[in-house]
């Protein structure tokens, strides 16, 4: 690698596994757009995962609505 070039991430590398490995062929514009997701659910886990918790275990509080009051 040249001095100049960017050492690549291990998401990178996880993100061009499974695009590779999905077989579908996505135009630059969809992978930059699916990278942006990607990039946003991998920031997410990173900020919710605790050491020593479970996968099973719910990560986030689940909000649900109370149904509206009949008038």
């Amino acid at each position: 690698m040249a001095s100049d070039e960017k050492p690549v991430a291990d998401d990178d590398v996880m993100f061009e596994g499974l695009v590779r490995a999905s077989g579908v062929p996505i135009s630059d514009q969809e992978k930059q757009d699916i990278r942006k997701a990607y990039s946003s659910l991998m920031g997410l886990a990173a900020r919710t995962r605790k050491s020593g918790r479970s996968w099973d275990v719910r990560m986030l509080p689940v909000f649900s609505p109370k149904p509206p009051r009949e008038s």
